[in-house]
């Protein structure tokens, strides 16, 4: 079994390391790694922002010839899919 390179990159609760900003930290990402987004926020309200959020990422940043999964759990609202940067096409 072969694995890829995951790119994780965690918005909200905790800071982005090493990038000044959200941009920067995906274009760091390579095309075909595995994406793993995460929103942390608190309070209901937030569920559907966060949710259109990662659905304009999902259009970005997704390979969408295969799966994107949205999930939203608790207060985490997360994107998985195989990376594929269009902004560089």
């Amino acid at each position: 079994m072969v694995m890829g390179k995951t790119c994780f990159i965690n918005e909200g609760k905790y800071t982005i390391k090493h990038f000044q900003n959200l941009h920067d930290a995906l274009q760091a990402c390579n095309n075909g790694e595995q994406l793993h987004y995460s929103i942390t926020k608190f309070g209901r309200e937030r569920d559907v922002e966060d949710k259109a959020s990662l659905i304009g990422k999902r259009a970005t940043y997704c390979d969408l010839r295969y799966e994107a999964y949205i999930e939203q759990v608790s207060s985490t609202s997360t994107l998985t899919c195989i990376f594929k940067n269009h902004l560089k096409e």
